[in-house]
């Protein structure tokens, strides 16, 4: 071997040897840094889910309220509210009773109206914060016409949103606001019939309600 490719194999050897060692080092240095990475998110994660079980082990879940303004109007409502054990969602279920007249209409019937209730407020503990509410809602009137003696049943199939906020006073009493719309299909049976009519109705309302149960209850 001549003393140019001595020479030669001497400057090459190093720069492979460099290669290798930048090559295997940053490899060695990625995987390192994804570890580190990795081990901090399953610690944030898992800091969640420690919040989240305090939270369920001191938040009272349950919430029956009834619509002030409706009282008011003749109409006369029970809404139980029951929030998610850590998810900021709850299940709301209103059942209603009217009765009422209008010249010579007098009315009366029931309504049920269940709810999915999503708390989009981050800063607040649910159920305190602005909400969206989704419903369907069913209803079954019976409406007489006192002057001829008629009467006829009104069925109501709908659904609707309700924008609102709900305020929590010394952890135990709730005043909830909201305003919303609800589209439905009113038919008519009897004496009275007439054909079905589709609608949008606009909705408020104010809720004053009451927390109760244990802290943990499930």
């Amino acid at each position: 071997m001549s003393v140019s490719q001595s020479r030669s194999g001497i400057v090459l050897l190093p720069a492979v040897l460099f290669t290798i060692v930048l090559l295997f080092g940053n490899g060695c240095s990625s995987q390192l840094f994804a570890q580190s990475r990795n081990d901090e998110y399953r610690d944030k994660y898992r800091q969640r889910l420690r919040e989240a079980d305090s939270l369920a082990l001191t938040r009272k879940r349950n919430i029956i309220k009834s619509d002030v303004l409706g009282v008011m109007s003749g109409y006369f409502n029970v809404t139980y509210e029951r929030l998610a054990q850590r998810a900021p969602r709850s299940l709301v279920l209103t059942a209603e009773y009217d009765i009422f007249s209008y010249e010579e209409f007098d009315f009366k019937g029931v309504s049920f109206q269940p709810a999915l209730r999503y708390y989009l407020n981050k800063n607040r503990q649910p159920p305190a914060g602005y909400y969206a509410q989704p419903f369907a809602i069913y209803s079954d009137f019976k409406v007489t016409d006192t002057s001829r003696g008629n009467s006829a049943h009104i069925n109501q199939v709908g659904g609707g949103l309700d924008l609102g906020w709900q305020w929590v006073i010394a952890e135990r009493l709730t005043i909830d606001t909201y305003i919303g719309g609800v589209y439905v299909e009113t038919s008519v049976r009897g004496s009275l019939s007439h054909d079905a009519i589709r609608s949008f109705q606009p909705l408020v309302g104010v809720n004053c309600g009451f927390i109760f149960g244990s802290p943990g209850q499930r």
